[in-house]
C-alpha cells in the first residue's frame, strides 16, 4: 500500500498464519474437538499451502496439494447428503463482533484491489496471486487465447482486460529484478521465483536477464524451463494424449525488498506486458559472441522513492466493478444466512469465514472467479422462485460454461414442482446470451465458434492445458471425467433426499470436481465451490425446504 500507510504488506505465507489462527480462534469448537465443524474448518484452511507452491513457482506441487485436499472436501459435502442431526454450533464472537469483522476484513481487501496493482505496489512481495498468473499470460499469449478456453467470448475478453489491468507491467518486472541484483551482486547466486540461479562471470552472464527471459516464456540454453514436446507435432493435436512432459513453472512474485527501501527507479512512461513489448528485447543482452552484455533493465528517474501511480478513469470502473461483485457474494451469503437458515448471525459467520480465508485475499478482482460464483448463489438465495433461479443458473453457465453441470441436479430438485419455470428461466436467458454473440464480432472467433465455446468446446479434448494437466499424462482424465459423470446425473437421481441442504452440498461438490479435470488452473477456481462449502458447514437441518413445500405458486 502506499508509504502513508507505514509501506504495510502481507506476504501469503504470513496472512495464511495470521489467518489461520483468526479462523480457529472464531469459529473453533474447542469443548468439540472432534467436531464435524472442526474438521470443515480445517480442511477450508488447509487449501492455503497449495495456492502458496503455485504463488511461488512449484506449481505442480500446488496444484498437486489442491487436489489432494479438494478429495477430501469433495467426499465430506457427498457425505454431507446423509447427515441428519445439524446441532446448532454459534462463532466464538455475537453478531455484533461478526459485523464489525466483516466491515474491516472487508476494508483490508477494498483498498488492496486498487493500491497492489502490479506498478502501484511498492514491492513485488505485495503481488497477489491472480496478478502473477496474469503476468505469465500475457508472457504467453497462448495461454490466455480465448478460442482455447470455454465460455462466454465476450466475458472471457473483459476477463483478459481485467487481468492485464492488474498484472505487472515490464517497468514492475524489471524494478525487482535490478532491485535483486543490487543486493544479490553479481559475484553470488540470485534466488529468483525459487530457482538459485548462479552467476557465470568468466562468460558475464546476466542472471538477471535469464531470469526475466524465463519469466517471459523464452527459453535459454543453461536455464530451460519451456515446454518440451514429447513428440513431433504432439502439441499441435487438440487434446493430446501424450506421455508426461516438463512445463514451464509460472513465474512468481520475486523475493525482494520495497522499492522504496532499495532506493530504485519508477519509469516515467510504464508499458504494460500486454502493449506488445516482451518483457526483455532479445537483440538486448547479446554482445554478438554468445555471451549476455549488460542490459539496462530501468532508466534512473528524477526521485528515487516510489511514486505510486493514480487510477484512471478506466482503471476506476474496473475497480468498482469488482468491488461490487464481490460485496455482492458477501451480501448474498448474508441474505442466504437470514432468509433460509433463520439467523443473520449465520449468514455474517459465513461472510466472515469467507473473507479470511487467504484465497480471496490472493483472488480478489478474477471477473472469471467472482461472476459465476456470485451467480450461483443468487441462484441459491432466489431458488423458491425457479424462474429467476434458472436464469441466474443459466447466465453462470453461459459466462463460464462448467455451471450449466449443475443442471441434471437443480431439475431434479424441481422435479416435482417448478421444473417449467426453472426450464424457462435458464433457456430465455441463456438463447438470449447466443443471440447477443451475433452482434458482437470478434476477430479471432466466427460465430460458430464462438457459440461451441459458449457451451462448452475444447472442455473435454483440450487444446490447451494451464493447470497438472501440463504436466500429467492428459489420457488420466478420462476416468476423472468418467467419475465425475456418474456422479453428476448419480446426485440427480439417487440422492436420498432433494431438499434445500442437498442441493447447496451437491452443488459445491460438483463445482468442487470440475477441478479436477478442467485443464484451465483448475484448483484455483475455489470461489465457484467455496461460498457453498462455506454454507454447508454453517447450515441448520433443511431437510424440510422441499420444492414442494418452498416454491412459490404463480
Amino acid at each position: 500500500m502506499p508509504t502513508s500507510l507505514f509501506q504495510y504488506e502481507m506476504l501469503p505465507t504470513t496472512w495464511f498464519y495470521l489467518s489461520s489462527l483468526l479462523i480457529f480462534a472464531v469459529f473453533g469448537r474447542f469443548n468439540r474437538v472432534l467436531s464435524v465443524r472442526n474438521l470443515d474448518v480445517l480442511t477450508l484452511v488447509l487449501f492455503t499451502p497449495g495456492l502458496v507452491y503455485v504463488a511461488m513457482g512449484s506449481a505442480l506441487q500446488g496444484y498437486l496439494w489442491l487436489f489432494a485436499v479438494g478429495s477430501f472436501l469433495f467426499l465430506r459435502l457427498a457425505f454431507d447428503a446423509f447427515l441428519r442431526r445439524r446441532p446448532l454450533m454459534t462463532p466464538n464472537m455475537n453478531s455484533m463482533g461478526l459485523v464489525f469483522s466483516c466491515i474491516a476484513a472487508s476494508a483490508f481487501m477494498i483498498p488492496n484491489l486498487f493500491m497492489n496493482r502490479g506498478d502501484a505496489c511498492e514491492s513485488p512481495r505485495a503481488w497477489r496471486l491472480e496478478q502473477i498468473l496474469a503476468a505469465a499470460d500475457e508472457a504467453d499469449p497462448g495461454r490466455s487465447r480465448i478460442a482455447n478456453w470455454p465460455g462466454y467470448p465476450p466475458f472471457l475478453q473483459a476477463t483478459a482486460d481485467v487481468n492485464r489491468f492488474f498484472a505487472p507491467s515490464q517497468v514492475a518486472w524489471n524494478r525487482a529484478v535490478a532491485d535483486m541484483r543490487m543486493r544479490k551482486q553479481l559475484s553470488s547466486d540470485v534466488d529468483f521465483f525459487g530457482f538459485s540461479i548462479k552467476d557465470d562471470s568468466a562468460r558475464k552472464k546476466r542472471p538477471a536477464a535469464r531470469a526475466v527471459r524465463w519469466a517471459s516464456g523464452a527459453s535459454d540454453d543453461d536455464f530451460d524451463f519451456s515446454t518440451t514436446s514429447s513428440g513431433a507435432g504432439q502439441d499441435d493435436l487438440p487434446g493430446s494424449f501424450g506421455a508426461a512432459r516438463p512445463a514451464p513453472v509460472l513465474p512468481s512474485a520475486p523475493i525482494a525488498p520495497s522499492a522504496a527501501e532499495a532506493g530504485l527507479f519508477a519509469d516515467e512512461n510504464p508499458s504494460p506486458i500486454g502493449d506488445g513489448e516482451p518483457l526483455l528485447d532479445e537483440s538486448e543482452g547479446d554482445d554478438g559472441n554468445g555471451g549476455d552484455a549488460d542490459v539496462e533493465f530501468l532508466s534512473m528517474g528524477d526521485s528515487a522513492s516510489f511514486r505510486w501511480q493514480p487510477l484512471s478513469q478506466e482503471g476506476a470502473l474496473i475497480v468498482l466493478c469488482v468491488i461490487c461483485l464481490q460485496i455482492g457474494v458477501l451480501a448474498t451469503m448474508i441474505l442466504i444466512g437470514r432468509v433460509h437458515f433463520g439467523s443473520v448471525q449465520t449468514g455474517f459467520a459465513a461472510a466472515l469465514l469467507y473473507l479470511l480465508l487467504p484465497y480471496v485475499n490472493q483472488f480478489s478482482a478474477r471477473l472469471d472467479h467472482i461472476a459465476p460464483a456470485l451467480l450461483i448463489l443468487l441462484a441459491v438465495l432466489l431458488y423458491r422462485r425457479p424462474f429467476f433461479s434458472g436464469m441466474a443458473l443459466g447466465v453462470a453457465g453461459a459466462l463460464a460454461f462448467y455451471p450449466f453441470l449443475l443442471l441434471p441436479l437443480w431439475i431434479a430438485f424441481y422435479w416435482k414442482k417448478g421444473l417449467g419455470r426453472f426450464i424457462t428461466g435458464c433457456s430465455a436467458v441463456t438463447l438470449t446470451l447466443a443471440v447477443v454473440l451475433l452482434f458482437i464480432r470478434n476477430p479471432e472467433l466466427s460465430y460458430g465458434d464462438a457459440l461451441e465455446s459458449m457451451f462448452g468446446n475444447h472442455s473435454l479434448l483440450l487444446r490447451r492445458s494451464d493447470d497438472v494437466w501440463e504436466y500429467l499424462p492428459r489420457f488420466y482424465r478420462i476416468p476423472i471425467i468418467s467419475l465425475f459423470g456418474v456422479f453428476c446425473f448419480g446426485y440427480a437421481l439417487f440422492v436420498p433426499q432433494k431438499n434445500l441442504a442437498t442441493l447447496i452440498s451437491c452443488s459445491a461438490a460438483l463445482m468442487l470436481g470440475v477441478q479436477f479435470w478442467m485443464g484451465r488452473q483448475g484448483g484455483l477456481y475455489m470461489a465457484w465451490y467455496l461460498p457453498l462449502a462455506i454454507l454447508t458447514a454453517f447450515r441448520p437441518n433443511l431437510s424440510d425446504r422441499t420444492a414442494i413445500s418452498s416454491v412459490v405458486d404463480f
